[in-house]
């Protein structure tokens, strides 16, 4: 058997308007730089099942990502690839994931520079593995061989409920991050600081909708959205009073709202004073602005930088689309520039791991201002209100 590799994925519309998506196609292409992509698209004139048939090579290896939003550890595949080749009666393995893999070790990364370190300790650990537990799956390897014995349904993953668990292997020390619910967030984590007793919201940069839902569901109030995304925003309408696509500093808005929500919007602007200004024009007398915006100070951004490392990733702190970076300081200079003040901030906290708290007292004991509340922040959350 050689050891020739082609990729099978598959991509959604999103890819043609999200740069964090087509990122992570890219590092995914990275990863496998000798391998044969086969992609199926929205514009593929023929059924996923029809576009690997025609193209399933003789020998070597195949791989099975349903969406290429993920991060792959360097040693991932190779360790596949073993367990397949050292078990004849394994017809399909599968890494671990962000779910399960806290049975252990817990995943406590938050960059790129983290996974890696992740990815690699975890390889060091005395795990086995495990006979396939239902868990869902986005990435798969088996050989042209045995894919031949069988008839793949239409969509490839199905293949995986159809086999006994004993001939599917989940190798635990392999690892991948799929980005599960990239657009389909609905932060329920906001919904406890949208203010009380309002009547209607917009949600800027709404994505799928979720968030806009959640609030309507508790809060039994008109929602809205703005989306830049046009397929992701056709998703969310069915969820929304009104909604509008396009560039939030372009659209118009012929109405007022008691809460308006930028949950990580601001950072991914050139000029996010101008959206403050725009937001303020659509308040009702008292609404508020919600605001949740990542710390560019938080201490796995600060680890990395010390270690010379800077990496963009799809998601995160250092997300590819990023184009400011904040600190309270920072942003709250930026909503008093913009006549808003807060009226409530809450931190979002991460601790510190005690090898860096140890790290960062010896800092101090050279007349270092060091800031622990702001390291331990991962992100902001602010209300604001009108005071011009």
């Amino acid at each position: 058997m050689t050891e020739s590799l082609t990729i099978f994925t598959s991509l959604t519309s999103s890819y043609a308007y999200s740069a964090e998506l087509q990122l992570s196609l890219e590092t995914l292409r990275h990863k496998f730089p000798q391998a044969n992509w086969v992609i199926h698209t929205p514009e593929s004139t023929l059924p996923f099942k029809t576009l690997i048939q025609q193209n399933l090579p003789d020998e070597g290896y195949l791989l099975f990502i349903k969406e290429p939003a993920m991060l792959v550890s360097q040693s991932m595949f190779p360790m596949l690839k073993q367990h397949l080749s050292d078990n004849p009666d394994t017809l399909i393995t599968l890494p671990n994931d962000p779910p399960h893999v806290g049975k252990i070790l817990p995943p406590g990364y938050h960059t790129l520079r983290g996974f890696e370190q992740f990815s690699d300790a975890l390889t060091q650990h005395n795990a086995s593995t495990l006979d396939f537990d239902g868990r869902d799956c986005w990435i798969f390897l088996t050989t042209p061989r045995i894919l031949s014995q069988y008839d793949l349904p239409n969509d490839p993953f199905q293949w995986l409920q159809q086999l006994p668990p004993e001939q599917i292997a989940i190798v635990s020390k392999a690892y991948a991050h799929p980005f599960y619910n990239y657009y389909s967030e609905t932060r329920a984590d906001m919904l406890p600081y949208v203010p009380q007793n309002i009547q209607s919201l917009l949600d800027v940069g709404c994505s799928r909708g979720g968030f806009a839902a959640a609030v309507k569901k508790m809060s039994n109030c008109r929602v809205a959205g703005i989306e830049m995304n046009r397929y992701e925003a056709e998703i969310a309408r069915p969820k929304l009073d009104a909604l509008w696509i396009g560039d939030v500093l372009s659209v118009d808005i012929p109405e007022k709202f008691d809460c308006i929500s930028c949950l990580d919007v601001l950072e991914h602007l050139t000029e996010p004073e101008a959206l403050l200004y725009q937001v303020k024009q659509w308040l009702n007398p008292g609404g508020s602005i919600l605001l949740n915006v990542p710390n560019v100070g938080f201490w796995a951004i600060i680890e990395d930088l010390m270690a010379g490392r800077w990496d963009y990733v799809p998601v995160g702190i250092l997300c590819n689309t990023h184009l400011r970076f904040y600190t309270l300081h920072s942003l709250k200079t930026l909503l008093e520039n913009c006549g808003l003040t807060p009226t409530r901030v809450e931190r979002q906290c991460i601790p510190i791991p005690d090898r860096l708290r140890n790290g960062f007292k010896h800092y101090q004991t050279s007349n270092l201002d060091v800031d622990y509340e702001n390291l331990s922040t991962n992100a902001f959350t602010i209300l604001a209100q009108r005071t011009s």
